[in-house]
Order: C-alpha cells, then sequence, then structure tokens
C-alpha cells in the first residue's frame, strides 16, 4: 500500500475517500466535499492506497495559536479493517507533527465505538472527559490526548 499526502487537485483520491467516509459512516458523521476540500488545503489528510482505491484515510486540523492537532476523523474500508491501517496513519500523522514542532494530538470518539476507544488507548491516547450532548442531545463523545513530544 502506498502512504499519500491528499493534494487539492487529487481529485480521484478525494472521490475516493468521499466513497469511503459514505460506506463508513453513511449519513451520521461522514465528511462531505464541502468538509474535505477545505481540510486537504488548509489541515493535512493522509491515505493509504492500494491500487488505486483508497483504503484508508485520516484527516487533522490544527488548534490556532497552540501545538495541539485535532484528529478529526479516520476511516477504513471494511474489508481492510484489522489490518493495521488505522494504526498506520495514526502513527504516520503523529511522526508528521511530532517533526513539526506540535505536542499533543487530541481527538473525540463515541463512547461506544469500542474499537475505536481501544485502538486509542492502546495507541496512547488517554480519556481526558465526556463531552456530553457534543453532537446533539444524548450524543456523548469522550475527549482524548495524546502527548507527542
Amino acid at each position: 500500500m502506498e502512504f499519500i499526502e491528499v493534494q487539492g487537485d487529487d481529485i480521484k483520491i478525494i472521490n475516493g475517500i468521499l466513497d469511503l467516509e459514505n460506506k463508513t459512516f453513511g449519513d451520521n458523521g461522514g465528511i462531505d466535499i464541502w468538509t474535505l476540500k477545505p481540510l486537504v488545503r488548509y489541515g493535512k489528510v493522509f491515505a493509504l492506497v492500494d491500487k488505486e482505491i483508497v483504503v484508508s484515510a485520516i484527516e487533522f486540523i490544527h488548534k490556532f495559536d497552540s501545538k495541539e492537532i485535532y484528529l478529526f476523523g479516520v476511516s477504513t474500508r471494511e474489508e481492510f479493517r484489522g489490518r493495521g491501517c488505522a494504526k498506520e496513519l495514526i502513527n504516520r500523522g503523529t511522526e508528521y507533527f511530532r517533526e513539526k514542532g506540535m505536542e499533543k494530538i487530541s481527538l473525540t470518539v463515541a463512547p461506544e465505538n469500542k474499537s475505536a476507544v481501544g485502538l486509542y488507548k492502546k495507541m496512547g491516547y488517554i480519556i481526558k472527559n465526556i463531552q456530553n450532548s457534543e453532537y446533539g442531545d444524548g450524543v456523548d463523545r469522550f475527549y482524548m490526548v495524546k502527548k507527542i513530544i
């Protein structure tokens, strides 16, 4: 698999990420073109590609006036899950931002998403708090952080 940093003119890759997001999250949390294009241009988006198919993608944004990066989202095609794709993207993203002088990466995740919570914990993220009703009544999120320096 090839690791790439997605660029604004990578239309085929961008469309592949949109397809991946739709298959992974459907209408509940997946990103659309209006969100992905600014993430590519003003944040960082990385992908793992196998034979021109986007297998896994990750998006990051930078918190203004800080050394904190926010992991916006990560997704992996169902048939590739359990093979370490998300872990590879998180590790490569972490190394990229460490080299840029960033100090921590934060994220939010649904408490009921046990596999994601378990992966993040295994990778050194700790739950700092729970954001109650973050995305509407009863839609809670764990706020997790990892120091990378």
